[in-house]
């Protein structure tokens, strides 16, 4: 079920997961709240229509690496940890406590992550927790941790990678009021669980009038915005390679892309009539062939 999440980057409900898995609702429930408990699927908010997204969370508490006080100590001693120390007190504007430095210690230990890319993390985290609550309101170092864990799958191990990937989310970011006037829902910000689906269908690629199309295609099934439903609809145009208004007018009608059948029969026609010639020319070179032995 996770594998079949990932591959779907985000645009599976469960009813096309349960289809693809070819498993019944409880065998799909069952799963979905092992993945949940494990941490590797998150839920905030979240009806049964909307998108699953696996989220590569934390280890658990008894699987992180425990690191002693001998342990940070001597990480402390090094001028590269003891600088991405003070730099992340600095950006959070307090006294890391023995719990965040182990969390510290193993994003740069255990994951691997660079110094200078774990304070791009620290400050993306930060400024998309002002973003989303206002300001005055800080990260914990739990969440950098995911977030953590989230850029470590996706590679991001370098200041460049590292940096391109916030400033796509910055572009994605900038597009959120456009697309929520689209959507008819004024000049609010979004909640996260409405973020989440602006995001992926930023980054799908739409242009506005597509995105008003499947609004306009929800409304009148649903009789309001359905977040799921239109997500239905936007998923299915994705895999289409439907992103502008005249590639799904002309790629989404019914029988698009097939040959029609009156063509096929009148291909299938001319076809055997063209056969039957060249056997009557056969038979008529036969024949002379004859006479003139």
């Amino acid at each position: 079920m996770y594998i079949a999440i990932v591959q779907n980057r985000g645009c599976a409900d469960d009813e096309k997961l349960r289809a693809q898995l070819r498993w019944d609702r409880e065998r799909f429930r069952r799963a979905l709240d092992a993945l949940v408990r494990q941490g590797l699927v998150s839920l905030p908010g979240r009806d049964a229509g909307a998108p699953l997204s696996a989220v590569p969370a934390p280890p658990a508490a008894d699987r992180r690496p425990e690191y002693t006080r001998a342990d940070m100590a001597r990480a402390l001693e090094g001028r590269e940890f003891a600088g991405l120390t003070g730099a992340v007190e600095e950006s959070l504007g307090k006294k890391l406590t023995t719990p965040d430095l182990a969390i510290l210690l193993g994003l740069y230990d255990q994951l691997g992550l660079p110094a200078d890319v774990i304070f791009l993390l620290v400050s993306f985290c930060a400024e998309r927790t002002v973003l989303r609550y206002g300001e005055g309101r800080k990260p914990t170092l739990r969440q950098i941790e995911k977030e953590g864990y989230t850029w470590a799958r996706l590679g991001l191990m370098t200041q460049e990678s590292a940096a391109a990937y916030i400033k796509k989310y910055q572009r994605s970011r900038q597009a959120m009021p456009r697309m929520m006037r689209l959507l008819r829902l004024g000049d609010r910000p979004p909640a996260p669980s409405e973020e989440k689906y602006l995001l992926a269908w930023e980054s799908m690629g739409f242009e506005d009038e597509a995105i008003e199309l499947a609004y306009d295609k929800t409304v009148v099934k649903c009789k309001e915005l359905k977040w799921p439903y239109m997500n239905k609809i936007l998923c299915s145009w994705h895999e289409k390679g439907l992103h502008t208004l005249a590639q799904i007018e002309s790629g989404d009608r019914p029988g698009a892309g097939r040959r029609p059948q009156s063509d096929s029969r009148r291909e299938s026609g001319s076809s055997a009539r063209e056969e039957l010639a060249r056997m009557d020319k056969y038979w008529q070179r036969l024949r002379q062939e004859k006479e003139g032995e």
